[in-house]
Parts: structure tokens; sequence; C-alpha cells
């Protein structure tokens, strides 16, 4: 089958690669019809050999397909059904799975990635491929309903994997609510999904935090921003400061996650609002610790992993129903023979172009 694998640092290729097998009585193994390039999977290929990335993992964590194997403990999906699964396999049965923190499962794991492979099996492929197999198939796939079983709305579906269901994180955590200003720094994928998400919350302004133009202005017209200031030019926290009075924003949103990112969000925060910080830019250049501001201004920093799982019931009605569409994010789609080439439009942040989609 193909597949896109890890070769080195920053380069993938795509090669043909033995078809993955059921290994365990609560596997599934899934056609992928659609699989996504995260800005994840740039972190790992970039920083491969730091990260544990071994030549030859088979990457990405974000698909949608049709079950084609089930071992004889699966229940929840039959051959045939067009699923997509959450970014983290998770056995959904342990303490933190029932208290609908996934993200902490006691034996997840992320696709295409080293992290607590030996969780599934010792054999986590990515779904960037043809095939992939899925641990936990009960819990880690979710059928799609009738509205999106058609294979046409697949790139609408896809989203829910992580970004999307991301952005909806961030909103929750930040405690977007109604007639409220939020802001969303960072105009990626996650930061469009953020600024969507929080449209569904009824803030009066949605502030969009970027440094490229082309993605604010997507931010305007696709994502539902009211407001967008690219930060390569002006004082992010100062136009926020004006936008609100002098006060500051109760909801931030947060996808790059480094020193200056956060540093932004304190200072753009009005006392007693929310941050969400989705990014992970922290793995990779210390972040200092906010504490002291966060006291005495009654801030609430809330850090964490996506709960897909926990999410899905409530986002895939919104997408059956037309209330969100998530597929804008994908400004370029592709065969996945051509991934090298999406990662290339990704990693360079070539103009108009946001998120990648692979047709398997």
């Amino acid at each position: 089958m193909l597949a896109t694998y890890y070769h080195d640092r920053a380069e993938v290729r795509v090669g043909n690669l033995p078809e993955p097998k059921l290994l365990l009585d609560s596997d599934a193994i899934v056609r992928v019809t659609l699989a996504g390039i995260c800005g994840a999977d740039l972190d790992f290929t970039q920083n491969g050999p730091e990260m544990g990335v071994q030549q030859g993992m088979r990457l990405g964590h974000e698909f949608v397909g049709i079950v084609e194997a089930i071992g004889k403990d699966v229940h929840n999906v039959k051959v045939g059904d067009r699923v997509v699964a959450s970014a983290m396999f998770i056995d959904g049965e342990c303490h933190y799975c029932k208290r609908d923190l996934p993200s902490a499962c006691d034996h997840g794991g992320l696709f295409g990635s080293p992290l607590f492979v030996e969780h599934g099996g010792n054999d986590i492929q990515g779904g960037q491929s043809e095939f992939v197999r899925v641990p936990y198939a009960n819990s880690s796939l979710f059928t799609l309903p009738e509205g999106l079983s058609t294979g046409a709305e697949d790139a609408k579906a896809l989203p829910l994997a992580d970004n999307f269901a991301t952005g909806f994180h961030g909103a929750l955590n930040s405690n977007v609510r109604p007639g409220e200003t939020v802001v969303v720094i960072g105009d990626g994928a996650v930061g469009q999904c953020s600024v969507m998400a929080s449209g569904l919350f009824g803030p009066a302004q949605i502030i969009f935090v970027g440094r490229h133009d082309g993605r604010l202005d997507f931010g305007h017209q696709k994502a539902g921003a009211t407001h967008s200031v690219n930060g390569k030019t002006t004082d992010p926290v100062e136009y926020v400061k004006e936008l609100t009075d002098g006060r500051g924003a109760n909801s931030i949103i947060d996808t790059i996650g480094n020193q200056t990112s956060i540093k932004q969000s304190l200072d753009m925060a009005q006392a007693g609002a929310s941050i969400s910080v989705l990014g992970f830019g922290h793995l990779f250049a210390p972040v200092d610790a906010p504490y002291s501001e966060a006291l005495f201004r009654n801030l609430t920093i809330h850090t964490g992993i996506v709960n897909v799982a926990a999410y899905m019931k409530t986002l895939l009605p919104l997408v059956e129903s037309g209330r969100i569409d998530p597929s804008v994010i994908f400004t370029d789609t592709l065969p996945l023979a051509e991934a090298q080439k999406g990662y290339d439009l990704m990693r360079s942040r070539s103009a108009g172009s946001i998120k990648v989609a692979l047709q398997a």
C-alpha cells in the first residue's frame, strides 16, 4: 500500500509499505479515503531526532475512511461503515475516559507518532496511508451520520478528528460567552477553526491575530472573524485594547503557545479573563511561568490536549446540519502520492495555503 513516512529531518517520502493487520481483538482496519496534514506533523518531522521519530514511521493522525475488517471484540462499528477517527486512540474504559478526559487515557496514544506507541500494541500506523490499523476501535472510531456518509462529505468530517475539535476545545476552555470579546492568536488551521468554533457561542467580537495577511483575510471571509491584526506591523495588544475600551478581551485562545504569544495573551486579557493555550511552542523553547501576573488579575489559564472523543457527539450533528463547515480549512487537496508536496506547501506557508488534505 502507499503510505507517507518519515525519512529524515523535515523530509517525508511516500512509498509502498506492507498493509497493516489485525493484532488484537479490539482492532479495526480502516481503508483511508481522506487524510489531513497537521501542523503537529510538521513539528514531528522537523524535530524528528529529538522527538524519537524513527525512519520509516508512517505519519498522520487525521483520517476518515471505510471499515475493512474488525476484531471479534469490536461492536460499535462494522465492516462497511464510513468513519472518522479520533486523532488519539483511546481505550474508552479507563478512569480518565469515563471522566470525559480521553487525552489522559491510561492506554491512549497518537496515531503516526512515537508517543505512547507501546499502548497500541507497538505497531502504531499513521493515517496518511491507504490502510491503517486502529487500536481500541470501539472508542477510537465514530460512524458518520447519514448526512455525511456518501463520501462527498469526507472533508467536512475530517477536521473533527483534530483541528476543529481543538478549536472547539479552545473556545470552551477560554469561556467564550455571548456578547463578549474573544481573541484568537495564530492564523494556521487551528486558529481558523478556533475562530469558527468561537462563533458558535455568540461573541460580539472575534479578533484574529496573525502574521500572514492572506490567512487573516481568510479568517474574515471563511471563518467568521470580525476584526484582524497582523502582529508584524501592528501591536496586537494595543489593537485589542483599543477595541475594548482599554480593558482587554474576556477570552483568549492561543494556538501558538510560545513565550511571545503567552505574554501577549496575558497583556490583552482583562481581569477575570480566561486564556486557553492550545499551541505546542513551549515544547521547543522554555516559557516563563506567568503565575504571579495571573494571580493578581484573577486570570484563568487553561492548558491541555484536545479531548476529541468527548466532543464528537456534539460536533457531528453541527456539521451534518450545516451549522458549521470545517472543510473550508482545506485550501489544497492532493493525491496521497504527492504528500511530500503537501508537506512543503504547509511548511513554507505558501500564499493561499492553510491546510492540505490527501486523497488515498
